[in-house]
Parts: structure tokens; C-alpha cells; sequence
């Protein structure tokens, strides 16, 4: 969360002796301490690593959440709560020196109000360990239940210390706060600052990430997750009952499954894991486009998604469910999601893509299996052969066993999840070629 204004940035860049990004009055809050690579996705220092992103979306449904402290003011958290907000992480400190003065009430009336409530803090590995723990420990004591989320520790500030020493004082709270709660806490990072300064230490790869990334897109995580349970994806909601700038935070996974994660009776890494589902879709001579998802024996209801926007649904018949419909917008390269749901209402299976709502020709990526796509152009005339490649490596067709297939289309299975840059090229009989599509793919 950036709260900061110009006046007090032009004055933080000419004290001495602060660490880029970090509060010099320790009053950070989750998000100040990061820099704009991790809130972006993008990695600006030139050395190329990062620019091959691997953006992870949620498996389905995704439950509202806020993270707050003093600066948010009074909070009235039954409009809060009736604004449709599940959950919230509630600032107690930065570091050793500096304790929110609204944590309690906050606390309290978070829980009062039926709003999940979490407690975070903002770690300072410079400062001493054992009193951060305890400024944790204390402040939520007895009044920890089943159903509060687990502790948070943030991470984003170094201290000018190396990566291997950060990462090791992080272990150290880590561990402390366990022994006092009982609870492993969760890790909030983003995906460079743990990179760089935490040197990707994989010591917490079975905790919950929560990932902080200001995008409209998936959020790019850092190594070793490969999932995320939480993402902070803005400092600049506006809600009912704060009358203030809030960070704004979706929970991977329906509210239920919040509920089960807060009472400590889920794994987030497997209540979270959907399978894939299979699908294809075809034009028709009609303007209508028609989708045949193969979803596995337990879904009840099959979702499909364009761009994020619900164009219908069907219930399986025969193993199959089957869509038809008609465009109102022309586009190229539109996302497509088709979600299998189970009778309890969970995202169980899901199936992702790119399609064309335009003229001929047609682009599809259709995933046929985990990590396996078929992709290709449709009813372009003149060709006889399809190259497609990823991030400029080709794509062998596993049905051929060729990189140029003369079936129209290139079936391939990725070793690993992430973003993909597509270039599908067609060629003619005489080698010539006739056309060429880029598109960008979510493998999963």
C-alpha cells in the first residue's frame, strides 16, 4: 500500500542511510517496502531475467478480502462486511519499534462483525526477533480462535543485509511465532523482492503465499510457489465503511474453502488443486461458435468464460457439454475459461485457451489434457502446412512427430505451467508462407 505522498517522497530521497523502498519513520504498511517491478510483473534491471513470466491464475472462484492498519482510520466494519468483504489482515507492528495503535479495536470488531481476520506484521530483520515476535504473539493472545487466518509475516524490507542472512531471519520469526500460536505463518513477498533480496530461499515452499501484484492480469509468482493462496492486487480500492484508500486482496478459492483454511482443517495447495478440463470448439456457418468440454465424472456444471464473463453454461450429458454461441464484438486473441463445477458449487476442473471472435482466419489453442494444447489456424485457404513456437523454441506435434504438421494444427504438451509467447506461421505448397498469428497462453 503506498500512502506516501510527492512532498514526503522528495524528502525521503535525501536522508542518508535508507534502504530504497523502505519507511525511514517505521511505519510501513504490506506493499511499501516492495518496489514497481514486483507490482507490475515486469523486471526492469536488464539482465532479462523475469521477462519470461510464468502468471498463475486463480482455479476458479476467488473470495474478497482487505488488508488494513491505522492509516485506514475508523473503520465501520459491519459495512465493511456488508459490502461483501470475507476477510481482512490487520496490521499490529512494523517491526520491533512501532505498534499500530488501531489493532485491537480493529480486531475485535473485524471478528464482531463476521468479517475472517488475520493479523500481519511488518518485519524489519534488522531489529530484534524475539520482541517482533512477542509484539505478534501478545497482541492477539488469547483472543486467537479457530476461524482467524493464520499470522502473516510480511516480508519486504531488507535492512542492507544479504539475501542469505534476510532469509534467515525470516526463518527465525517464523519459527517463533509457530511455537507462541501454534499456527505456520503465512509468507507475504513479491515475486523480485524475494528473488533479490531473499535469494529465492525455497524454505517456505510449503507455507501460503501472499502474493502482492498490482495487475489486471494473473499475478507472477516468485520461485519455489507455484500457487497462490493469497494476492494483494491493488493499494486503491475504495470500499464501504473506510473512507480511505485499502488494499484490496482475492482469496484463491470460494468462501467455504476460506472458512475450512481459517479453521485449520484444509491445505490450501490442496483445496485449491482443480484438475483439467478438456475442450474444443468449432465456427458455424451461422456466425454461432459451438464448445464440446470433456469434464471428469464429478462436475455437475460446466462454466464458459470469455474474458472473463460468463457466456453460458451446461450440465454434462454423456460425459459432454456442449455450448453454442453467437459474437457481439469482434476481437482477436480473447482469453477463454471453461470451469467444471461439483454439486458442492467448488471449481474442480479447469480448461484455458485463446479464441477469435473475428473474420477468418481462426486461431484456436484448445487444452486437451494438463499442460497439453492443440493449436493451430482454421479454414485458411492455401495451406498446407502449420510451425507453431513458444517463446521462439518450435512445438513438435505429437500426433506427427513433425514441428511442420500438415494437419492444420500442432498437439504438444508443456513440461511446466506459465505464460507462453505463441507464433503460429502457415505455409503454402510451395513453402511460401501465407500467414502468421502471435498470442500469449496460460499454460496449466
Amino acid at each position: 500500500m503506498r500512502t506516501v505522498s510527492w512532498v514526503l517522497l522528495a524528502a525521503m530521497s535525501i536522508l542518508p542511510g535508507c534502504v530504497v523502498g523502505e519507511d525511514p519513520d517505521e511505519d510501513a504498511v504490506a506493499g511499501d517496502g516492495l518496489g514497481e517491478d514486483d507490482f507490475t510483473g515486469t523486471d526492469d534491471n536488464g539482465d532479462g531475467i523475469g521477462t519470461l513470466r510464468a502468471r498463475v491464475c486463480a482455479n476458479g472462484a476467488t473470495t474478497k478480502g482487505i488488508d488494513v492498519s491505522y492509516h485506514q482510520g475508523v473503520i465501520n466494519w459491519n459495512a465493511v462486511k456488508a459490502g461483501g468483504i470475507e476477510f481482512a489482515f490487520i496490521r499490529v507492528s512494523d517491526g520491533a519499534n512501532f505498534r499500530d495503535p488501531k489493532f485491537a479495536t480493529n480486531w475485535a470488531a473485524a471478528k464482531s462483525a463476521g468479517v475472517i481476520r488475520g493479523v500481519y506484521q511488518f518485519f524489519r530483520p534488522t531489529q530484534n526477533i524475539q520482541t517482533q515476535a512477542t509484539i505478534l504473539i501478545n497482541a492477539v493472545g488469547g483472543t486467537y480462535q479457530p476461524g482467524d487466518l493464520a499470522p502473516v509475516i510480511d516480508v519486504e524490507a531488507d535492512g542492507g543485509l544479504a539475501p542469505a542472512t534476510v532469509a534467515s531471519r525470516v526463518k527465525q520469526l517464523f519459527d517463533l511465532v509457530k511455537a507462541g500460536t501454534g499456527i505456520a505463518p503465512i509468507i507475504y513477498t513479491g515475486k523480485y523482492f524475494w528473488r533479490d533480496e531473499v535469494g529465492g530461499s525455497r524454505t517456505f515452499s510449503d507455507s501460503p503465499l501472499w502474493i502482492a501484484q498490482y495487475t489486471n492480469q494473473c499475478p507472477d509468482l516468485p520461485s519455489p510457489w507455484t500457487r497462490w493462496t493469497f494476492w494483494q492486487h491493488t493499494d486503491r480500492g475504495r470500499i464501504s465503511g473506510i473512507n480511505a484508500n485499502v488494499d484490496l486482496n482475492k482469496f484463491n478459492g470460494t468462501l467455504a474453502q476460506l472458512q475450512a483454511l481459517a479453521s485449520g482443517s484444509s491445505d490450501p495447495v490442496i483445496t485449491n488443486r482443480a484438475d483439467a478440463l478438456p475442450f474444443t470448439w468449432r465456427p458455424n456457418f451461422d456466425g454461432t461458435v459451438s464448445f464440446l468440454a470433456t469434464p471428469p465424472d464429478n462436475v455437475v456444471r460446466v462454466e464458459f468464460r470469455i474474458e472473463d464473463y460468463l457466456i453460458g453454461a451446461a450440465s454434462p450429458a454423456g460425459g459432454q457439454a456442449m455450448l453454442d454461441y453467437t459474437w457481439n464484438v469482434e476481437r482477436a486473441g480473447r482469453p477463454i475459461e471453461v470451469r467444471g463445477l461439483d454439486a458442492n458449487g467448488a471449481t474442480v476442473a479447469v480448461g484455458n485457451g485463446v479464441i477469435d471472435s473475428t473474420a477468418p482466419p481462426k486461431v484456436f489453442v484448445n487444452q486437451v489434457g494438463t499442460l497439453e494444447y492443440e493449436i493451430g489456424v482454421e479454414s485458411l485457404a492455401g495451406v498446407t502446412s502449420t510451425e507453431v513456437t513458444a517463446d521462439g523454441f518450435p512445438l513438435t506435434d505429437s500426433v506427427s512427430g513433425r514441428a511442420r504438421s500438415e494437419r492444420g494444427m500442432v498437439r504438444f504438451k508443456f513440461t511446466q505451467s506459465g505464460e507462453r509467447a505463441l507464433r503460429i506461421v502457415s505455409r503454402n505448397a510451395s513453402n511460401t508462407i501465407v500467414g502468421t498469428e502471435s498470442r500469449t497462453l496460460h499454460v496449466r
